[in-house]
């Protein structure tokens, strides 16, 4: 066989071997570079990131309510500071007027100026005139029951005025209420005076407050829960019977048991001193301490969101 025919034989198989190996090289080129771009899309653009940044923080409901509550709180404790120096100068008040020498009240009382003597003993003369005013229910020394005020005609051409005259227990109220007993300082009528002069010391004090538990009052039915000064002047016949909106309490005997009064049928007056009540410091301390602990949890809430990382690569 000649050396013409093998060069002319073998000239294809060498142009499919170059052909193959030309492609065999070229592919690589083609997924290296794919995967280059693949790489880099996914490092340039991440896809898992978190939201742990201050607005994210600042929208969830725990920090709302840790923001809430130190306000709340705070404000709480201010108020009850404010209501503590109200206390502080009421108490100081009463004081300087309980020390003070009874007085004789004018013929007529200025209004304007009453407050002025609030918790000031004063000496009463006169009559004691209907109808009674049971306002309860009270208790005393552990005995249910109820003060009964009356109308005060005053000696001479004084005003009349209302008198508590004390406590009495359920069982007298209950009596005077269905009429089975007479008034103490009343005829058996129930609205006139029993005619005796009576000369007493008292306290001059300021109207009740109602409570939100407290009921309303009924005029119509003699149902007194509080002390409603004004309309209980209306009731016993305000302006046309010359009756002022000022009450007094009397005083009680020092020398005389309650519970020995009580079994008598004897309304008991108050103490000739004030008990006022002052806890405002220590409701205020709380609210305050309160409102400083829960500014430190905010703080540290957000505190611990700032630094918190705001990306991260995806295990693999």
């Amino acid at each position: 066989m000649s050396r013409p025919f093998i060069s002319s034989l073998s000239a294809p198989l060498r142009r499919s071997i170059v052909s193959s190996k030309k492609s065999s090289i070229s592919k690589p080129c083609i997924r290296f570079n794919s995967t280059s771009s693949t790489f880099t899309s996914a490092t340039t653009q991440p896809k898992y990131t978190t939201k742990n940044t201050l607005r994210s923080q600042l929208l969830r409901p725990t920090t709302l309510v840790l923001i809430c509550v130190p306000i709340l709180t705070g404000f709480l404790g201010v108020w009850q500071l404010q209501r503590l120096q109200w206390k502080l100068n009421l108490i100081e008040e009463v004081d300087r007027n309980l020390q003070k020498q009874p007085m004789l009240l004018p013929d007529n009382i200025n209004l304007s100026a009453l407050p002025e003597f609030s918790f000031r003993r004063v000496i009463l003369r006169g009559k004691f005139e209907g109808p009674a005013i049971l306002q309860g229910p009270q208790t005393k020394d552990g005995f249910p029951g109820y003060h009964l005020i009356l109308p005060f005609k005053r000696e001479g051409s004084g005003s009349t005025i209302l008198v508590n005259r004390g406590f009495i227990t359920t069982t007298r109220a209950t009596a005077i209420r269905e009429k089975r007993q007479a008034v103490p300082g009343l005829s058996e009528d129930g609205f006139t005076g029993d005619g005796k002069t009576y000369e007493l010391e008292g306290m001059l004090t300021k109207s009740g407050e109602k409570t939100f538990f407290t009921p309303p009052n009924n005029p119509q039915t003699n149902e007194w829960f509080w002390k409603d000064l004004i309309n209980m002047t209306q009731w016993v016949g305000g302006e046309k019977r010359g009756v002022q909106p000022v009450l007094v309490d009397v005083i009680e005997e020092p020398d005389t048991a309650p519970t020995f009064l009580m079994n008598q049928g004897i309304p008991v007056g108050r103490p000739p001193h004030v008990e006022l009540r002052n806890q405002h410091a220590q409701y205020a301390g709380i609210w305050l301490s309160l409102s400083a602990s829960t500014t430190v949890m905010l703080a540290f809430v957000l505190s611990r969101g700032k630094g918190a990382p705001k990306t991260r690569r995806p295990k693999l």
